[in-house]
């Protein structure tokens, strides 16, 4: 073999190992990228999976008292200009306004904290009292439904779909997905003739904020906002 002939050889055995190192780099680079879009889009996605899974056992109410409005977003007088409202429930015995939170593991906390704490063996997080959230979606919903029921009863609830224990003393507004229905059901004094319950119901749903744009902003801004806190 000739000096030409085997630097030939040499060279396509450089590009060959060049490509294939490049192609290790692409994969690699496309991995990377798509770990941090799960990341990202994670919390959100078991968010959308826990509030389906609490929308469905809402359905098991008798539709003859009780109308479901999931995902709302409603103008707000808080923090941003906008506020999500994961479920509510316009009845003949009052509002149920539900936030439902897909934490895992153990949650702590009392009605009166500012924070709660996740405890998944020795990992722990603190999150925002969901109470406070939940404050905030009752005041957007008083907008349009306390100038002319001044007495309407709006009810907070925060689910739980996976956690497998809840320490959370204060208040008996916090329970698994499972007790969403025997808590509303609880409620039993009528409050809303039939034609009252489906005027506020329709005034919500009349008012949720659907144009896509506008969602994703507000997403951004509650993003913004966790960040803060």
């Amino acid at each position: 073999m000739d000096w030409n002939s085997m630097a030939d050889e040499t060279n396509k055995g450089l590009l060959t190992m060049f490509l294939s190192l490049w192609q290790v780099w692409i994969v690699m680079a496309v991995t990377l990228i798509i770990m941090a879009i799960i990341k990202i889009k994670l919390p959100y996605l078991k968010g959308l999976i826990g509030e389906k899974f609490v929308s469905r056992k809402l359905f098991n109410l008798d539709l003859a008292h009780y109308k479901v409005l999931d995902d709302l977003l409603l103008p707000s007088n808080g923090n941003l200009n906008m506020t999500q409202l994961d479920h509510v429930v316009v009845s003949n015995y009052g509002i149920f306004c539900i936030e439902t939170k897909s934490y895992k593991g153990w949650i702590f906390g009392n009605a009166n904290d500012k924070y709660w704490t996740q405890v998944i063996y020795k990992y722990k997080e603190r999150f925002y009292n969901p109470l406070r959230q939940n404050y905030a979606h009752i005041k957007a919903i008083e907008e349009f439904v306390k100038s002319k029921y001044p007495k309407a009863q709006i009810l907070s609830f925060i689910i739980f779909p996976n956690a497998g224990k809840l320490k959370i003393s204060g208040t008996d507004s916090v329970g698994y997905a499972r007790d969403i229905v025997r808590k509303i059901e609880n409620y039993k004094v009528q409050v809303f003739t039939d034609a009252e319950r489906d005027e506020i119901y329709n005034t919500l749903a009349n008012a949720n904020i659907q144009d896509k744009e506008l969602r994703k902003l507000h997403n951004k801004g509650v993003r913004e906002l966790k960040m803060r806190k």
